[in-house]
């Protein structure tokens, strides 16, 4: 389970889309989080884990969003130190303008809705979180 989740609904159309913020407390090594990564950036991280030193890493679902359509993206977002002078961190694309994603940690209720881009967006309980 990731630090924090919730959902978000728009008040114009009713789409929810779900959120988690974090990782799960159980993927403690950088090997056990890339089963959450995809493609490129995959395979680019297994080849820094197997071939250089890390010196730290970075890694769990985040809040990005579209700085042009003000939309929101939950990827699983990652940033690897290593061989004490190199970087990796990737760039995530808007899949609508193809913009480049900026990671946020405001409310989502200024962003808009993907489905209807109207931003009446507000949090609610997520019903999968027993408290």
């Amino acid at each position: 389970m990731p630090e924090q989740s919730f959902q978000a609904r728009c008040g114009h159309c009713n789409a929810v889309e779900h959120f988690q913020i974090g990782h799960d407390s159980t993927e403690n090594s950088i090997e056990k989080a890339v089963k959450h990564l995809e493609g490129k950036t995959r395979i680019q991280v297994r080849s820094i884990i197997q071939k250089h030193h890390i010196d730290k890493a970075e890694y769990g679902f985040a809040l990005y969003a579209c700085p042009k359509c003000q939309t929101l993206y939950n990827p699983f977002a990652i940033k690897i130190e290593y061989d004490d002078i190199m970087l990796f961190q990737p760039f995530y694309k808007c899949n609508q303008c193809n913009s480049t994603l900026m990671k946020i940690s405001a409310a989502v209720e200024s962003y808009a809705c993907k489905q209807c881009g109207e931003k009446q967006l507000s949090t609610i309980p997520d019903p999968d979180i027993h408290e």
